[in-house]
């Protein structure tokens, strides 16, 4: 059975400048997809909030990927992988952790636990260099993903009511958003798909960031 998906794309760049500026759109052309995904331009709201009006039961029966515009899809095979993760997991990354320490110090899931439950990969690139950054066993349950790749079984997310927690924009949302859907009994895991992120963490040493972690640790501290 092939998978019934749709990409789902929040993206501060006009329509007109999509394609030569965001690294999703290398994959919708090559896929043939770009006029079927769902990309939101000129965004200036949440994710959360964005992705939210996409978990409805319009797309019931369908699997979103919601994934951030600088991401490739290097990965000729990813529906197919997809297909079989969502046969043992609800809600499908690439990269996580098996645990969550809500007293850590600094509030991103690859801090939160220790090196050794760490999972996942995922391939960055800056300045023209490549490299993959290997965290631990793939395919494998997660309790935290990283928000550049999220993939949801609607279905699922409908019938548990799991949705991206709208306190949160930027930051912490992915994180957020495991714990609710841990939360409801939902499985989530990650698996080896391949991708280029042209992202790097960055926006860690921002005040927008710093504001976030501690709204973050404050809500959910006692989970």
């Amino acid at each position: 059975m092939k998978l019934n998906y749709k990409i789902i794309v929040a993206t501060p760049h006009k329509k007109e400048e999509f394609r030569e500026k965001a690294g999703i759109a290398l994959t919708l052309d090559k896929l043939g997809i770009y006029e079927s995904s769902s990309i939101v331009y000129e965004n200036k709201q949440g994710l959360p909030k964005v992705y939210n009006t996409f978990i409805t039961e319009e797309n019931r029966g369908k699997k979103l990927i919601f994934v951030h515009d600088d991401v490739v899809i290097e990965d000729l095979f990813f529906q197919e992988k997809l297909q079989i993760a969502f046969e043992k997991y609800d809600i499908v990354g690439l990269a996580g952790s098996k645990q969550c320490n809500l007293n850590a110090d600094m509030a991103a899931w690859h801090l939160m636990s220790p090196r050794d439950m760490l999972v996942g990969e995922a391939g960055h690139s800056k300045d023209g260099n490549y490299w993959t950054t290997n965290f631990g066993p793939t395919p494998s349950r997660a309790l935290l993903l990283d928000g550049l790749f999220i993939a949801v079984n609607v279905d699922r997310l409908l019938d548990t009511n799991t949705k991206f927690d709208e306190d949160f924009e930027f930051h912490h949302y992915d994180m957020s958003f495991c714990l609710i859907a841990n939360k409801n009994k939902l499985k989530i895991g990650v698996y080896p798909i391949k991708v280029t992120h042209f992202g790097l963490g960055d926006s860690m040493i921002s005040n927008d960031w710093s504001k976030s972690s501690v709204k973050f640790k404050q809500k959910y501290s006692k989970w």
